[in-house]
């Protein structure tokens, strides 16, 4: 039995089951267990008759092996994998002490070295004992230091909180440990916790000896030197996993040798007072709490069952980390403005079979006695609290003393009776108590963590929970699913099993954690889908990524800072993910190679690569189902495995080595290909993944081009990016230097493409400039044509008229030179739309026209459909109605039957959509722009939603839908605004101008659209700008400023006129020489002209106004 009276235990070396010390064979699995030293738990050699560690003669206790018991086994033992076994080292995150002997060099030259030797050895057997306590590894004994490990080769859930209650405990029994008269030994403890690689290091099995490499270690040693006399050194990330269980003195940054930064210490002054386990570990504070309405509710009707004097228990069951304790504190402060007192049993981990561990702590704080409290003052406390009820002080003093106080016993008059007798007067007194604390005030009972209780503290609980049926007494008791409770099934008793939040509950609560400013949407998705609902890994995780510095604040919203490799998983989560993991050996290995394979796994290709015969393979599964690691998804012959947490899966595939994880992967995507067939393929990116953590650049680089291939086709842009982005990041591990070059500069282009569907300029450019140098080494005309071809495809949309114009230039230079009729039709279609962009919409007309011709003269059936749209755009503002339509109608069944979307997303919404509205079919046009959107939305073209809000804007005006029209058009300039102000944003504007009946919104509208537009945009936002900021003036009977936005939309078509831009602008003039009465036979003329040339041309959208004018009605 240990101090605190918990059993000692003795973990199995193959299965890591804690065995009580007494047990000759595991509890868990049968293995024989190895003997250990009585005295100091070594493990014993065999045949050794003394103890190497301590030298105690085994001798004396030995136990004869024919009377050990059988053996129990629950499960036959799985096989050694031969795919596991040539390697035990591993990644951990490990706590680290290194205790040292303060002057032991002055003790050499003092004492004898016999009686030296004495010294250390009582020094060493104390803390062994300690550190065995907590559950440590001695890892090495150096002379006077000891170097001890807590989370390897077991972790625990609270491994950093061990190591400091055992340097406490460490200091606390080498002070009082008597050697020699006269002589007083002191320690100096430090503990560090971080990343380490941990275990056979060599990988032959020739030491046993478990080594540790990493800074962790020598940062202990190092705040271990720090240290005073008998005090106790932490590291900052020690600190911040343990920093609400213990009291501390900021000991400041510090510059150690060996260690790269300064880092903050901490002296550990005391285990701190507080209420329990949750408040420990939420002293940084308490996030949002959300989706728990229904728990917090049933908590509260039974609270007002319980205060009428029906008293309820209720017992929140639910996995670590789900909430339990965050629930129970939301309930607490809804109800901390009624009459009510609330007292709280808190289990610990550490106290399991420390007898009413919890009943104590609880009394001494509702007492006020605390740890330096003598017994005499423990018992004035006691006395002078039973005095504050109405109950006999003789008959409830000496009962509740012999639970509280040392040494105390019962009165003689008591002291009969059988131990059974006495323990129930001791119940009878404390129920007695608790019952007399429920007339003075309707009472909340918290029982936090009761899958820890104590023996003792459960049989008082089943007992009160009898009683309390007719007290104002709510017990609320929270546990772990693994606690098999024993007062089930009264009436008064409620279990309530916590599921896991929803998507939406996540999103809000990483939303809380991250304040006002906006995850960005891959980060946001990247924390729900690993944290699978559970808050505790929602908050760290959430955390995690913001501390990281990937993120930076931009315009009210987070932005990753560069590309985010992945997101580490929490230091506060390790220990307790890794302590899952290490109940299941041996069978750990089989969910680490699962885990290499992914999160959903197969059977068969588990098979193949650990190399296991399938029963045994099978065994080990349900063992890891047993232990709710994995899910079954579905049954032989082709079964399938889910890891029940992706941070389960996550862990178990950190703690492989690199170059583990390596092999694992290459064997995974040899048998994976091995298994692919036409009609059951495997996913090609599922190939290229495995091949790329392999680091087999040759086999992985062309799989992910094939994969970007593959996705492209189904316009799943950002796949394809992402895709392609793994394959060139393979490409210095690419062993050929000819095959290098030869898969690069196509995998930069297409990447180009990508980047630019998905509106990402910047990085597009730079990827370009890669390509130019790869197609400029090489002399290949052909790519660079295509290289400027794209670069002024990307500066179109960022409003770089100049550059635009120039990079197509080139590129038809280029494209010719190659002989390459595509890329010359591709680099006419480039200056159709510069020349569209700069405004000189005849010239672009021109473009288009040529560049159809070339196709037309080649075959090029791919390149038409987009470049007839735009060819049907220019004719629009020619004012060729039919002919416009006619084309775009082509266009679009083309891109239909080419299948390709963009083109199709093009012709319905910026070509036919303006056509037909132009030409006064506003239902046609509806149904074109709606399909814009919906393909613009399918395929993720953000930037060309603004244009078809716009045009939906203005349907809704002519429809009298205000309301609708606002909306729209306000959609539009916030999507301008995110995915570039310059391609879109002023005529979004313009339409918001013409939609709002806010004068200050019209004002704003207008002014933002003019200035953007000095800017440089692309020539529809100009024209389009311009016609409905004239008549959102003339509407508002801003008369002059309507003719202000007219001479601004002339001097921009000044270098070549535009037929349908000069009609509108006429039309303004005239309107607003109408609306200020000015019904001279002149402007009644040219208000005549203009509407008969635009009824003549076709252009209906534009002649109720005039026709209202004409008619002396109101425009």
């Amino acid at each position: 039995m240990s101090d605190d009276g918990t059993a000692s235990v003795v973990n199995c070396p193959s299965c890591a089951f804690e065995n009580p010390s007494a047990n000759r064979f595991c509890g868990g699995c049968g293995t024989r267990l190895p003997d250990a030293c009585p005295s100091c738990g070594n493990e014993i050699v065999g045949g050794n008759n003394f103890c190497g560690n301590c030298g105690f003669d085994i001798r004396t206790s030995a136990t004869s092996e024919a009377s050990a018991p059988p053996p129990v086994v629950s499960r036959p033992q799985v096989k050694e994998s031969p795919a596991l076994s040539d390697s035990a080292a591993e990644r951990r995150h490990l706590t680290v002490m290194f205790c040292d002997l303060a002057d032991s060099t002055e003790l050499s030259g003092q004492l004898d070295p016999e009686d030296l030797r004495d010294v250390i050895a009582a020094y060493q057997s104390a803390a062994a004992s300690v550190i065995e306590k907590w559950n440590g590894y001695i890892a090495r004994y150096m002379g006077d230091g000891i170097l001890v490990y807590f989370g390897y080769p077991r972790a625990h859930e609270d491994d950093p909180e061990r190591a400091v209650h055992a340097g406490l405990d460490i200091v606390a029994r080498i002070k009082a440990l008597k050697v020699r008269p006269g002589l007083d030994l002191h320690v100096r403890i430090g503990v560090a916790t971080g990343l380490v690689v941990a275990g056979d290091l060599i990988g032959s099995g020739a030491s046993e000896e478990r080594v540790v490499l990493g800074v962790t270690p020598n940062l202990a040693a190092r705040l271990q030197g720090l240290a005073e006399y008998d005090s106790v050194v932490i590291s900052d990330g020690t600190h911040r996993l343990v920093g609400g269980f213990f009291d501390y003195e900021d000991l400041g940054r510090q510059n150690l040798k060996g260690i790269a930064a300064p880092e903050n210490a901490w002296r550990v002054t005391a285990i701190s007072q507080t209420t329990s386990r949750f408040e420990a570990t939420t002293e940084a504070g308490l996030s949002a709490l959300v989706g728990r309405q229904e728990e917090i509710g049933l908590l509260q009707g039974r609270w007002r069952q319980a205060k009428s004097g029906e008293g309820q228990v209720v017992m929140l069951s639910g996995e670590a980390g789900v909430g339990k304790s965050r629930i129970v504190e939301a309930f607490m402060r809804s109800v901390e403005d009624e009459d009510q007192a609330r007292i709280t049993l808190s289990c610990s981990p550490f106290h399991k079979n420390s007898a009413l561990y919890p009943i104590i702590g609880c009394l001494e704080r509702v007492m006020g006695i605390v740890r330096s409290d003598s017994a005499t003052e423990r018992l004035e406390k006691l006395t002078q609290f039973v005095a504050a009820t109405e109950l006999d002080p003789d008959g409830i003093v000496p009962f509740v003393a012999t639970v509280m106080i040392d040494g105390a016993t019962l009165p003689v008059e008591y002291s009969g009776g059988t131990p059974e007798e006495q323990r129930r007067r001791v119940w009878d007194a404390l129920l007695a108590l608790l019952e007399a604390q429920t007339k003075i005030h309707p009472l909340i009972m918290i029982g936090e963590d009761i899958h820890w209780i104590d023996p003792s503290t459960q049989e008082f609980c089943s007992l009160l929970i009898e009683r309390l049926r007719d007290l104002r007494l709510l017990l609320v008791l929270s546990t772990r699913p693994e606690y098999q409770a024993p007062w089930l099934g009264h009436p008064h008793v409620t279990t309530f099993t916590l599921n896991r939040l929803s998507r939406s509950d996540s999103e809000a609560l990483i939303a809380g954690i991250a304040g006002e400013a906006k995850l960005p949407t891959s980060v946001l998705n990247q924390i729900v889908e690993r944290t699978d609902g559970v808050p505790l890994f929602i908050e760290e995780l959430t955390k995690t990524v913001l501390e990281s510095g990937s993120l930076e604040i931009v315009d009210g919203k987070y932005e990753l800072a560069g590309k985010m490799q992945g997101i580490e998983i929490p230091a506060s989560l390790h220990d307790s993910l890794m302590a899952r993991l290490d109940r299941m050996a041996p069978v750990k290995e089989v969910a680490q190679i699962a885990a290499v394979v992914g999160r959903q796994f197969d059977e068969d290709v588990l098979a193949d690569v650990c190399k296991l015969d399938i029963d045994d393979l099978r065994l080990a599964l349900e063992q890891l189902i047993d232990a709710d690691l994995i899910v079954r998804r579905s049954l032989p012959p082709s079964a399938t495995f889910q890891f029940k947490h992706a941070l389960v899966q996550d862990t178990a595939y950190e703690s492989l080595l690199k170059a583990t994880r390596q092999r694992y992967h290459l064997d995974i995507a040899n048998a994976l290909a091995a298994r692919s067939t036409r009609d059951d393929p495997v996913p090609t990116e599922i190939l290229a993944h495995h091949y790329s953590e392999a680091r087999s650049a040759e086999k992985a680089v062309p799989l992910w081009k094939e994969a970007a291939e593959k996705a492209a086709e189904r316009w799943a842009s950002a796949e394809a990016v992402g895709h392609l982005e793994r394959g060139l990041e393979l490409m210095p591990l690419m062993p050929d230097a000819e095959q290098r070059a030869k898969l690069e500069l196509p995998l930069l282009l297409d990447l180009v493409a990508g980047l630019r569907i998905l509106d990402r300029y910047p990085d597009a450019l730079k990827a370009l400039e890669l390509a130019e140098t790869d197609a400029t080494a090489s002399a290949n005309d052909e790519a660079l044509a295509e290289i400027h071809y794209m670069r002024g495809n990307i500066y179109f949309p960022m409003g770089n008229i100049d550059g635009c114009l120039n990079e197509h230039e080139m590129a038809q230079q280029f494209a010719r030179k190659a002989s390459s009729p595509a890329m010359e039709a591709r680099a006419l279609s480039g200056l159709g739309d510069a020349w569209f962009m700069r405004g000189h919409l005849i010239t672009a007309h021109d473009s288009f026209k040529a560049c159809l011709d070339v196709v037309e003269q080649h075959g090029l059936k791919q390149i038409e459909p987009v470049n007839r749209a735009m060819y049907s755009h220019s004719l629009l503002y020619l004012l060729e109605m039919d002919k416009a339509l006619e084309n775009v109608t082509l266009a679009a069944r083309l891109a239909v039957e080419n299948g390709n979307d963009r083109a199709e997303m093009v012709a319905r919404g910026s070509c036919a959509g303006k056509i037909l509205f132009d030409m006064g079919d506003y239902d046609a046009s509806r149904k074109e722009v709606e399909t814009a959107l919906d393909i613009a939305t399918r395929i993720g073209a953000r930037r060309f939603e603004p244009v078809n809000l716009a045009i939906l804007t203005q349907i809704e005006l002519v429809g009298d839908n205000r309301s609708k029209a606002i909306e729209h058009a306000r959609k539009a300039v916030e999507i301008s605004r995110e995915t570039g102000i310059l391609f879109a944003g002023p005529l979004a504007m313009g339409a918001l101008a013409l939609a709002t009946d806010n004068d200050e919104e019209r004002r704003m509208a207008i002014t933002e659209g003019m200035a953007v537009l000095e800017q440089g945009c692309v020539g529809h936002s100009h024209i389009w700008f311009y016609r409905n900021a004239m008549d959102a003036l003339l509407q508002a009977g801003n008369l002059d400023g309507a003719d202000a936005i007219a001479e601004a939309a002339e001097e921009y078509i000044s270098e070549q006129p535009i037929p349908w831009m000069s009609l509108i602008i006429r039309r303004a003039r005239v309107l607003a020489e109408l609306g200020r009465g000015h019904r001279t036979e002149e402007n009644m003329a040219e208000a005549q002209a203009v509407l008969d040339e635009a009824r003549e041309q076709g252009f209906n959208a534009v002649t109720p106004a005039l026709e209202q004018a004409l008619a002396g009605q109101d425009t």
